[in-house]
């Protein structure tokens, strides 16, 4: 479930998170493959994740201070996330394609009836994706508490002091790419180029640079003020990119075969690789890496 921004810059916004949603949907509604024609029974998945999503919840509350929780949270997220998607593999042990379609089911319901509590409680929503909201509006901890007690399920609060929604070619909102100052004074960048790890190198630095600039601005009237700045950057790098070096204009992909039916840029890669004479690299069982 997504709601789709219009594009723009926005102030004073605040971003409402479920925490840990698909796994937190397992154990507060008990779904395991032999509860779903049998609701009355312990589910073996919802028993095992539900240990592992409170040490989640505490070492995600724990990382805010201490850098030490980060990759443990790291782990126990991946290791939920993985939980759910394994619902809907075929071949899984304990997996079943009910329980994977209600765990989704259940998440457009919530995200659907956090939309209406805001918007009954006077909040602007302005964007959604999957297990998060954009709203501006105040108080946001009215909010966030009314959400928790309404579904019994944790969430966090991002506030931006200003967010960009970028659009799509066609001008509508881009689903999934945004960039924004949070309060903190930190940027946080969704969905452009700078994210991408095929990125040269050279629109990687640009974009960074540009961003650091941006970084400076708490709302619209420090944007305006600063943007010449940041066009500054950009037409920089536009002059000197006759004499780039070009290794940082390369992108840098992964290829996983060396026969393509289609003509694409990886197909071309792999061509003008062993024209040259050059090994294919290294295998990993049917894997090509550069």
């Amino acid at each position: 479930m997504i709601f789709q921004p219009e594009p723009g810059v926005y102030e004073k916004v605040h971003q409402i998170d479920f925490t840990s949603l698909y796994p937190s949907i397992i154990v507060k509604y008990n779904l395991s493959p032999e509860t779903i024609e049998h609701p009355e029974r312990t589910g073996f998945l919802a028993s095992v994740l539900s240990s592992l999503l409170n040490l989640r919840i505490e070492t995600k509350r724990l990382k805010k201070t201490n850098e030490d929780y980060a990759g443990i949270d790291s782990v126990l997220k991946w290791m939920l996330v993985t939980c759910f998607g394994y619902t809907g593999y075929r071949n899984a042990k304990f997996g079943q394609i009910q329980v994977h379609e209600r765990i989704t089911e259940t998440s457009r319901e919530l995200l659907m009836q956090i939309k209406e509590m805001a918007e009954n409680m006077g909040f602007d929503v302005l964007h959604g994706i999957v297990d998060c909201l954009w709203v501006i509006g105040e108080p946001i901890s009215v909010f966030k508490e009314a959400v928790e007690k309404e579904t019994g399920i944790l969430t966090e609060v991002d506030t931006y002091d200003w967010i960009t929604f970028l659009p799509m070619s066609d001008g509508t909102g881009a689903y999934n790419r945004y960039f924004g100052r949070l309060n903190t004074g930190k940027m946080k960048i969704r969905g452009v180029m700078a994210r991408k790890g095929d990125t040269p190198e050279y629109v990687n630095k640009m974009q960074q640079e540009v961003f650091d600039v941006l970084a400076e601005a708490r709302g619209l009237k420090d944007l305006k003020q600063i943007e010449p700045k940041a066009r500054q950057v950009y037409r920089r790098y536009m002059d000197e990119l006759d004499d780039a070096n070009v290794k940082e204009l390369a992108i840098h992909r992964r290829v996983s075969r060396l026969n393509y039916s289609r003509r694409c840029a990886e197909a071309s890669a792999v061509q003008a690789h062993m024209k040259q004479g050059l090994p294919p690299g290294t295998r990993d069982g049917d894997r090509l890496r550069d």
